[in-house]
């Protein structure tokens, strides 16, 4: 990874000494388990972008949302990818979306998995928040990455961005209700930037 990964590194680990809420993050993707910590509110795995994606092909990608037992993520994401054009990069997201919903699943000691995959264009999510669910892993595949900042008495802090292919796990207010990090979707509406979002829930058991 370029000198723009490793200051990722540096700035996160930075705001993990100052604050104590945010999990120290790296390269190790053993990392992601710090988010079992207490104090902490985001765990960051530092990566190399996983997939080389054509943004001409995202111009028609229908959403993907699902639902599966973890075994089972692979298939179910290479069907729903099936409904829809071939392309070269399907065999490496596949594979990389499986292997993030392993991880995903040791962290939260869980056996299924909600996942959504979409492509996005607008101001989605633009507000800064934090989510009524447990924990939920994000990671960008194409496109400005995840925005977060760390909630104080005077409202959001500066605001800080995953690179694209850093896979992020965030607490949220069903975890930590006093939400110390929050998140949003890059405001991107008429700039012709294009996302393609990969988000990984734990689901609830009835």
């Amino acid at each position: 990874m370029g000198p723009a990964g490793g200051g990722m590194i540096a700035m996160l680990e930075a705001v993990h000494t100052s604050a104590a809420i945010v999990a120290r993050s790296s390269r190790d993707p053993d990392q992601l388990q710090s988010i079992l910590r207490p104090e902490a509110a985001l765990a960051v795995w530092c990566r190399a972008v996983p997939v080389v994606i054509d943004p001409d092909d995202l111009e028609n990608v229908a959403p993907i949302r699902l639902q599966a037992e973890i075994g089972a993520v692979a298939s179910a994401i290479r069907a729903a990818l099936g409904e829809g054009p071939a392309r070269d990069w399907h065999a490496a997201i596949v594979d990389d979306i499986a292997s993030l919903a392993r991880r995903y699943a040791e962290v939260m000691d869980t056996d299924t998995v909600a996942i959504r995959l979409e492509r996005i264009s607008t101001n989605a999510c633009w507000k800064f928040h934090s989510d009524y669910v447990r924990a939920r892993m994000i990671t960008t595949y194409y496109g400005p990455g995840t925005e977060w900042t760390i909630s104080g008495d005077d409202g959001p802090g500066a605001v800080h961005q995953l690179g694209v292919g850093h896979v992020g796990i965030f607490k949220g207010r069903v975890w930590a209700p006093e939400a110390k990090v929050l998140h949003r979707s890059p405001p991107i509406a008429g700039t012709g930037d294009v996302r393609l979002l990969l988000v990984i829930d734990a689901v609830p058991v009835s």
